[in-house]
């Protein structure tokens, strides 16, 4: 009978702070199963969703050589740009895109009659880069044809700018932005 006394008078002393524990025990409780019954199922299926696409991407990476050592990306790297290298003909080869603009030119029943260019330093590369402008005029579908047949070309050409104007006889008159590089080639001694 002790304890029941005890437990009775400590109720009657400090029922206000009694109270607030139990409302703070029940709180916790309540937080409890929330957290266990909502947020943690949740959790767990995000975590276990990122931790698929997280190996997708790792062998992902492996099979595009992104799972390679620095040693061997660097060794890829060195290859690509060799590579690219050899793609980008030698300076020599200037009049030959002069010519194969004129013969694309020609084939879609167009005329250029002149080119400005402007040579400079492709950086520290060794490349020189041309910034070809033309114009030309003609109907639509001889511009469409005469675009996509640079597009079609093994060089390497980046069309950097097109302007479309149209002319007094009906037809469109096009101003043409190219660029392309050239290898610097040391003069033979």
């Amino acid at each position: 009978m002790q304890l029941r006394d005890l437990l009775t008078q400590l109720w009657r002393a400090n029922r206000p702070m009694l109270a607030f524990l139990m409302v703070l025990l029940l709180a916790n409780i309540l937080l409890y199963l929330l957290l266990e019954q909502s947020l943690l199922p949740k959790v767990e299926t995000s975590e276990s969703r990122f931790i698929k696409r997280q190996t997708e991407v790792r062998q992902l990476l492996h099979n595009q050589g992104g799972g390679d050592s620095p040693e061997q990306q660097y060794i890829l790297a060195s290859q690509d740009l060799s590579e690219f290298r050899q793609a980008v003909p030698g300076y020599v080869e200037f009049t030959g895109l002069i010519e194969e603009l004129m013969e694309l030119s020609s084939l879609a029943g167009l005329e250029i009659s002149q080119i400005a260019y402007k040579p400079e330093q492709a950086g520290e590369s060794g490349l020189l880069r041309y910034a070809l402008t033309f114009n030309v005029g003609g109907r639509y579908e001889q511009l469409k044809r005469f675009i996509h047949a640079m597009e079609q070309s093994p060089r390497l050409l980046i069309i950097s700018g097109i302007g479309l104007q149209s002319s007094d006889e009906g037809g469109v008159s096009l101003r043409l932005s190219l660029e392309t590089y050239f290898r610097v080639e040391a003069n033979p001694a």
